[in-house]
């Protein structure tokens, strides 16, 4: 017999303080009338998906659940806040309107779904920009606030984006996509500044499902408080792959090694369930995140910049490491080496420097073997 919603008592839920990126990991405890612990885990994507994550767990054990936890919330990289019920309730309805059908594809939510469309929510709107604000990291620089305003915008995110204006003050006329967009990369620029304000211009290029466009947008900024004043589009341009490629040519570091364990991709998965794993034809690459969202008080500010490094486990019985920031490749490698993982597990090869991404190139192409990859592209 299954236990209608009612009939749980909600003890607490904590949240991640990422509502700027579009993306909140929730942790709900709840007992059932037997005294059982109930514990529910959700991903809330606030741009495309809605619901897009969610898990139902009746007395789990610890390291069950904190492994799940990690799985769904740990590549957000933010830390958990505590919120009340009805802040809760908020959470999950707004996430719910981004896409009402989200729920179709969730295992276990027609526990909630028959009493889901009475969950009323009681906050008034200033209370909604409290919680956001609770949920949110402080500013620590114009270009830090202007960051996240523009990728709020373009991911047309707009009750995220409200709190982001000199007291609420939001310019209802300002958008800058019709429909949820990704921003890949934006360069912010001084233009004037005043004893109060700032005004700056950004450069933003956008993905639009492999077609690209660069927006300029002045955007000015209360300096006392860190707040938009006001925003303004200059102009948009498509611009071609190829400009895109150049626009986000960065250098890549890799360390290539083998696999001489026939255990050690077991041990590596069970010991980092925090990392997004991608399957392709070729192997499995995981990508571990940095445990924070500082790359967006980074100038300029890069989408990819979230990333500490992607494991990539080919079919050849290679692992290579990749990162951006050679000084993290390098921390990887001594890791290796202070933990004995040369010894027992990996043989080294010989690390790369690409002046291009080459990673996915390669795990995209024909190759299974990164060698003959590189001889094929001189």
């Amino acid at each position: 017999m299954k236990i209608k919603r009612s009939e749980l008592t909600f003890v607490s839920a904590k949240a991640t303080n990422t509502r700027l990126m579009g993306v909140v990991g929730l942790v709900a405890y709840w007992q059932d009338p037997y005294g059982r612990k109930v514990v529910q885990i959700y991903h809330l994507d606030y741009e495309s998906y809605g619901i897009d994550g969610f898990h139902h767990l009746i007395e789990p054990d610890e390291e069950t659940l904190q492994t799940l936890i990690l799985g769904v919330t740990g590549g957000l990289g933010g830390v958990f806040v505590d919120i009340d019920f009805e802040a809760f309730k908020f959470l999950i309805k707004s996430a719910y309107v981004v896409d009402e059908s989200c729920l179709e594809a969730l295992v276990d939510f027609e526990w909630f779904e028959s009493q889901f469309e009475s969950l009323f929510v009681s906050l008034s709107l200033e209370e909604e920009r409290l919680l956001y604000e609770h949920l949110s990291p402080e500013m620590v620089s114009p270009e830090h606030l202007i960051n996240y305003f523009i990728m709020r915008y373009v991911g047309c995110d707009y009750p995220s984006a409200l709190m982001l204006w000199e007291a609420g003050n939001m310019d209802e006329a300002f958008e800058l996509c019709p429909a949820p967009q990704t921003l890949i990369k934006n360069q912010v620029t001084l233009i004037s500044e005043s004893e109060k304000e700032a005004l700056y211009r950004a450069q933003a290029l956008i993905d639009q499902e492999n077609q690209y466009e660069i927006l300029v947008v002045d955007v000015l900024v209360h300096l006392p408080t860190l707040k938009v004043a006001s925003a303004a589009l200059i102009t948009r341009m498509d611009i071609g792959s190829i400009e895109a490629a150049f626009n986000l040519s960065v250098p890549e570091y890799m360390l290539v090694t083998m696999v001489k364990d026939a255990f050690f991709k077991r041990r590596f998965i069970r010991n980092n369930p925090e990392m997004m794993k991608q399957s392709y034809p070729a192997g499995d690459l995981f990508i571990e995140f940095n445990a924070n969202n500082a790359h967006v008080a980074k100038n300029p500010y890069w989408l990819s910049g979230d990333i500490y490094a992607m494991y990539f486990f080919g079919r050849s019985g290679h692992l290579i490491v990749c990162g951006l920031d050679p000084d993290k490749v390098r921390e990887i490698d001594e890791s290796f080496k202070r933990e004995g993982v040369y010894e027992d597990s990996l043989h080294r090869i010989c690390e790369l420097k690409a002046d291009d991404p080459l990673l996915l190139t390669f795990i995209n192409s024909a190759y299974e073997n990164i060698f003959d990859f590189l001889s094929t592209s001189e």
